[in-house]
């Protein structure tokens, strides 16, 4: 007995080399600060400026040529105004496979992690400020010509005094030469508390949005212009009606321009209404811009960035909202830099 235990000491120590030796020590650190000053209107969005400073350090280690990794760090929110600095905060844990044309993740990760770009018509800004982790799992498949990703959000555990909720989400986009044509959405259920009475009633809610479009590089004086058409669909139920679904559906365009550093994004949606249960939804099944709510409505996004460069870059942004009350316009600026042994994602505004 003491033969094979010492025996088994002595390859482990004999292989802790020749394994170290495959392996790699990796760090990061992401800041993102934001300023964002929301106008809204008593119909839609309530009036409210979100502004902070968030830190996300990570350390991590990969072996097998960086297939296999395990990352762990935090996330901290440190807002202006308030006493205690990074009080709003998440542990950063995920392993990560990652094997062209495969990747997969498991565990709490940064959301900037998605091939997805979730518009704020779907994952409305406010999330990538305050809840930018995954906490879960994502899959993904990507070529030269497209990409497929599955994601779960686990967003609340049951307890007696919070409901079990998750997102389930989904995002594919296919490019062939100049036309492009794609589908992003998600699930989000919202289920019960622990011991909850009759009184209480589980949420279904999907929303999907299958589009078509058009991408140029180098047209006219523009570096880029990208133009999508497509469809915004919801299929929406409380459960204390189990056989009445709202199923909205409208028509949703989208233009983006690009020259040097200025941005100009068009996006006009019209048709049903979404997020029937309005107020009873908002910050709970419902992430996406309650903006969506009107029959009619209009995005304006003019970007400038002003500083660009490998390891940060800041931009500001007037975004003008108009539906049939009026038009009003909400002013953001935004710095996002990364500091690091391996470049990691930053995302252009949405």
């Amino acid at each position: 007995m003491k033969y094979n235990k010492y025996s088994l000491l002595f390859l482990v120590v004999l292989l802790c080399p020749l394994s170290m030796s495959a392996q790699k020590l990796e760090w990061n650190l992401d800041v993102n600060g934001f300023f964002d000053n929301s106008e809204g209107n008593n119909h839609f969005r309530p009036t409210k400026t979100m502004d902070g400073v968030r830190l996300s350090p990570e350390i991590g280690l990969t072996w097998d040529d960086g297939k296999n990794a395990v990352y762990g760090g935090y996330t901290g929110l440190a807002e202006w105004g308030t006493k205690k600095a990074f009080s709003d905060g998440d542990a950063i844990v995920y392993y990560k496979y990652d094997w062209k044309p495969l990747k997969f993740l498991f565990g709490s990760f940064s959301r900037d992690n998605l091939l997805g770009e979730y518009p704020s018509y779907l994952i409305s800004d406010s999330i990538r400020y305050y809840r930018p982790t995954i906490q879960g799992f994502a899959f993904q498949y990507q070529t030269d010509k497209g990409y497929l990703e599955m994601f779960l959000d686990w967003t609340s555990e049951q307890s007696t005094s919070q409901r079990e909720q998750f997102m389930a989400g989904l995002s594919t986009a296919f490019r062939f030469n100049h036309f492009k044509m794609g589908l992003e959405g998600y699930y989000y259920h919202y289920a019960l508390k622990a011991n909850s009475d009759s009184t209480q009633h589980i949420h279904d809610f999907l929303v999907a949005h299958p589009y078509i479009g058009v991408t140029y590089k180098k047209v006219f004086f523009l570096d880029s212009l990208n133009v999508n058409i497509g469809a915004l669909m919801s299929f929406d139920r409380d459960r204390s009606d189990i056989k009445k679904w709202y199923t909205p559906v409208g028509l949703l365009g989208e233009a983006t321009a690009n020259w040097k550093r200025i941005s100009v994004k068009e996006t006009v949606y019209a048709g049903g209404s979404q997020q029937h249960f309005r107020g009873d939804g908002y910050g709970k099944y419902y992430r996406g811009d309650t903006y969506t709510q009107a029959n009619f409505y209009s995005r304006t996004d003019i970007s400038y960035q002003i500083i660009k460069s490998s390891f940060v870059d800041t931009y500001v942004n007037l975004t003008f909202n108009a539906t049939k009350y009026g038009i009003n316009c909400h002013q953001m600026i935004v710095l996002r830099a990364n500091l690091g042994s391996t470049t990691r994602p930053r995302k252009w505004i949405r």
